[in-house]
């Protein structure tokens, strides 16, 4: 799998977050957009996503989606992307405070999948860096510049109107 090809599948895993989140959380919200940065990594960690408070954005940062994509299974690829996105479609409910975020994005991981042993658990347990076996290396990507970073967004990612939160 390629990047091409996982960009078609966000939409779908989104709709499982949001319906996952729904039948766990008991919320829901509609009219997000899903964009794709280079934010690069950084020895120590890096930043997956974000969500910017009140906006309508969900970014994910492209570079480890890219190695993920060239190091691991597709059940790692599928688990890492839907744990990005839940745990950035939280925090667009209104849920700030990262420690609570990461406990509801484990709460609802651990009543959907029930396996101790399946990826998206893993991941809300260990953190996002889990699946990257050499992650001490440095890339800041070479085109970040004052004017910002460029955003390339996934169309077609929300199905649902712009008008509807609950």
């Amino acid at each position: 799998m390629n990047l091409q090809d996982l960009k078609k599948q966000m939409p779908e895993i989104f709709e499982r977050v949001k319906k996952d989140v729904k039948k766990v959380y008991g919320r829901h919200r509609a009219g997000l957009s899903l964009g794709l940065v280079e934010m690069g990594m950084y020895r120590g960690g890096f930043i997956g996503g974000m969500h910017f408070n009140p906006g309508t954005d969900i970014v994910m940062n492209k570079t480890p989606l890219e190695i993920i994509l060239r190091e691991q299974p597709y059940e790692i690829v599928w688990a890492y992307t839907y744990h990005v996105l839940l745990h950035e479609y939280i925090h667009s409910l209104g849920i700030l405070n990262e420690q609570q975020c990461r406990a509801i994005t484990l709460r609802i991981c651990e009543n959907v999948f029930k396996k101790t042993d399946h990826p998206a658990i893993i991941l809300a347990k260990n953190g996002i860096g889990t699946y990257f076996p050499n992650l001490p290396l440095i890339y800041a990507p070479p085109d970040l510049s004052p004017d910002g970073i460029p955003i390339e967004y996934i169309y077609n990612f929300d199905h649902e109107s712009y008008d509807y939160y609950s």
